[in-house]
Parts: C-alpha cells; structure tokens; sequence
C-alpha cells in the first residue's frame, strides 16, 4: 500500500468549489487581456478601450440578469462573422 504524505489533506467540497471559480476568473481574465492587448496592439483601438470596456461590463450584466442569452450571442458570432467560440 502506497503511503500518504502527512502533509496532504483531503479536499473539502468548499475547496474543490474555490478552486473552480478561481480557475474559472483566470481564465475569463487572462481572456479579456489577450483581447485587449490585441485590440490596442494590432488594431490601434486604444481610443476604444475605455468605452470597449463599458459595454463589455454592460453587456456582462444583461447576460447575468437573463435579457441576453450567451448562446444566442455565440450564435450571431457564428452566423453573421463566422467565428467560433
């Protein structure tokens, strides 16, 4: 039998949820920075970036509130410019 280091402790259900929803922000985070970055960098959208980032966050509530659909928004995405998330 293989043995446990005295140090590791089993996860609790709170801990596998934490590690979720941080894996979950960095990944959402490291998204939008990407993005950003790319938008300034190749496309010279710096004078965009402050209101880019107001209807992000505008639009991020509508989605939590249920006025918009995140399928729907992966739908025209799809249709309309042929990008698939």
């Amino acid at each position: 039998m293989k043995k446990k280091s005295p140090q590791s402790l089993p996860a609790t259900q709170a801990d596998v949820r934490r590690a979720r929803s941080k894996g979950i922000d960095d990944g959402v985070t490291m998204a939008c920075v990407i993005i950003l970055t790319v938008l300034v960098d190749k496309f010279d959208g710096s004078p965009y970036i402050p209101e880019l980032w107001r209807e992000i966050n505008k639009l991020s509530e509508e989605i939590k509130e249920g006025r918009v659909s995140l399928s729907d928004l992966r739908n025209v995405l799809r249709t309309e410019y042929q990008i698939e998330i």
